[in-house]
């Protein structure tokens, strides 16, 4: 028997929309991030969550809080702290393009180049967010990877079979475990704000269903409900 979980990367946030590191900051949703929750939540409506899952930062409860208000018989929220975006140190809240330049100054145009060249890129990612913070305090691959999926072992055993999960977190956090299941499914810029990925686990056996949908129809077709209407879309 299989529990099917869904996936939700948070809204957006000014972090978001600055092009910022946004790790473990405890960053508030933007009006617009706000509105796609509740967008989302609609959209979810035909799925019945027999559990509700959220990283314990504002963003990821508001946006599951968001989403499950939508919802007549809404289960309680657990918050997990196991489900907390990357830690970036010392790089957290610097910018995207500032950690690109400083990449660049310690390896080079072409080493740079060739990092974003190698697959997969998630674990070439991770490992450069972690050398480029100088005080050593960023996660490790290893690290990021040992604590995601141990958090959702925990949500997966504590959920009896066809049970419908949502889970809301981030883009690293959500990405690293797509990246231990399907890595070839993973996008390049990670998961966008309020995207479903669908993860279906049969025992032992984890299986992807779909990775970073947006799109009204394809989040009703991987839910298995009525495909929208152009005018939803």
């Amino acid at each position: 028997m299989t529990v099917h979980l869904y996936l939700v990367r948070h809204g957006e946030t000014e972090m978001n929309r600055a092009q910022k590191l946004q790790g473990v900051t405890d960053a508030a949703l933007t009006a617009k991030g706000q509105e796609a929750a509740v967008q989302l939540g609609t959209l979810l409506k035909p799925i019945h969550f027999d559990a509700a899952y959220s990283s314990d930062r504002r963003r990821a409860v508001a946006t599951a809080k968001a989403i499950l208000a939508e919802h007549a018989d809404a289960p309680a929220l657990e918050e997990k702290a196991g489900l907390r975006e990357y830690y970036f140190g010392g790089n957290e809240g610097m910018s995207n393009m500032k950690l690109m330049r400083k990449t660049t100054q310690r390896y080079g145009v072409r080493a740079f180049a060739k990092m974003w060249l190698d697959a997969p890129q998630f674990r070439t990612l991770v490992r450069n967010f972690h050398a480029m913070d100088d005080t050593g305090q960023a996660e490790t691959l290893d690290e990021l990877i040992t604590r995601v999926r141990q958090t959702f072992d925990e949500i997966v055993d504590a959920n009896q079979p066809e049970a419908n999960v949502l889970v809301v977190a981030h883009g690293v956090s959500l990405s690293a475990l797509i990246y231990q299941l399907a890595p070839d499914q993973l996008p390049v810029t990670l998961l966008k704000n309020t995207s479903v990925t669908r993860v279906d686990v049969t025992g032992d056996q984890w299986v992807v269903r779909g990775v970073n949908l947006t799109a009204p129809r394809e989040i009703l077709a991987l839910a298995g409900a009525p495909q929208s209407t152009p005018e939803q879309e």
